[in-house]
């Protein structure tokens, strides 16, 4: 009798095992997105929703781990209709779980930025750890761009962004952070710019990062360059520039002298003066010397401090021209100063929040700032034998 129960056991559980259940997915009908393009066609007033996906092996000839890549699109009435519309055309379940990167196509951005984040934000599939990019291509065409260094181009775009700390001219920002933003109806923010280089003989096109795209009341409104973005790094919250590195060559007395340097401390201040809002700029850096092309006396105390008042002057001169750029060309408060006022003096935002588009371009900005060399490189003798 026991042995009977137990036949009857075994034989239920390799009926378990005789099919898979209606449930499970196999690995040759998924692919796996790991980038996202939405872009806008004034023509045809359709958006076109892309995603780049990689397909896992499946079959025993292929090498373990191998993945080969899959672009497709679709148009819609909506963003949504055309992700469904994708959908229906794929052939294979779409899986979002890996999806790191969306990218919004100028087009799209110029039309409504907001319907895009707002579509990403309500989506549950969608990860809000995702960075947001806008390029100033198609993205259509960027996800069809091959890597020029044998390289899934998802992983080449993060491998970029991971790199944004050491170079700094780039500014790289997740969509939950972007809705934050959408918050404040006063000040606008930057997303990342995604381009490509030039094609050349030697060389095809490949991914760029680098500058920034200027978003305000839900819609993109101008590019930044590399050097207004490291000046965004520079006087953005801690938790933006505390790990961040950059690098500042100096022409001093016919030398070339380039220094690391780091945020040491970054202050803003608000007040009001007579009556009108002010804000005052305090930015301490420390520097390390990392290279000279010719002799300097760099034991001599004063050369140091020649140096140091150098590279503040260059700078202040730097944040200068961003901030002008900012208030009188752009008009955009893009590094949040309205919320000093909102948080240090609300009695005097109450009536100032109306006019603040008007009054914020004729707020008189001074800054200060301060570099301290700590270290000459590997040596403290250099040039001095």
């Amino acid at each position: 009798m026991k042995n009977v129960k137990w036949f009857l056991t075994l034989c239920s559980f390799l009926s378990l095992l005789a099919g898979c259940s209606p449930d499970i997915k196999e690995i040759s009908d998924i692919a796996l997105v790991m980038a996202t393009g939405i872009d806008y066609d004034k023509e045809s007033n359709k958006y076109i929703f892309t995603s780049y996906c990689v397909l896992p092996a499946t079959t025993s000839t292929e090498k373990t781990g191998k993945l080969s890549e899959w672009v497709a699109s679709a148009q819609g009435d909506s963003i949504l209709d055309a992700a469904r519309n994708l959908r229906n055309r794929a052939g294979k379940s779409l899986i979002w779980q890996h999806n790191k990167l969306f990218i919004v196509g100028e087009a799209a951005a110029r039309y409504s930025l907001y319907n895009v984040v707002d579509f990403l934000t309500r989506n549950r599939q969608i990860r809000i750890t995702s960075y947001l990019l806008v390029s100033d291509e198609k993205a259509e065409d960027i996800l069809n761009l091959k890597s020029d260094i044998s390289e899934l181009a998802s992983n080449v775009l993060l491998g970029i962004i991971r790199n944004e700390k050491e170079w700094g001219k780039s500014y790289s920002l997740m969509i939950q952070k972007a809705a934050d933003r959408y918050s404040s109806p006063y000040r606008g923010f930057v997303l990342g710019k995604l381009s490509t280089s030039p094609k050349s003989e030697n060389s095809p096109s490949s991914l760029v990062l680098k500058g920034g795209a200027v978003i305000n009341k839900g819609k993109f409104v101008d590019w930044l360059n590399g050097n207004d973005i490291r000046v965004v790094h520079w006087l953005s919250e801690k938790s933006q520039w505390k790990n961040y590195e950059f690098t500042e060559t100096l022409d001093y007395k016919s030398t070339k002298v380039t220094f690391f340097f780091r945020v040491a401390q970054s202050e803003i201040h608000s007040d009001y003066v007579k009556g009108k809002p002010k804000l005052d700029i305090q930015l301490n850096l420390k520097a390390t010397l990392t290279e000279i092309n010719h002799h300097l006396p760099l034991s001599d105390p004063d050369t140091l401090s020649q140096l140091e008042h150098e590279v503040s002057k260059r700078v202040e001169k730097q944040i200068h021209d961003s901030l002008k750029h900012f208030q009188k060309d752009l008009k955009v408060d893009l590094l949040g100063f309205s919320d000093y006022f909102i948080r240090h003096h609300p009695k005097g935002w109450e009536e100032l929040k109306n006019e603040w588009d008007d009054v914020y371009p004729t707020i008189s900005i001074p800054v200060h700032v301060d570099v301290k060399i700590e270290k000459l490189g590997m040596t403290q003798t250099i040039g001095d034998q």
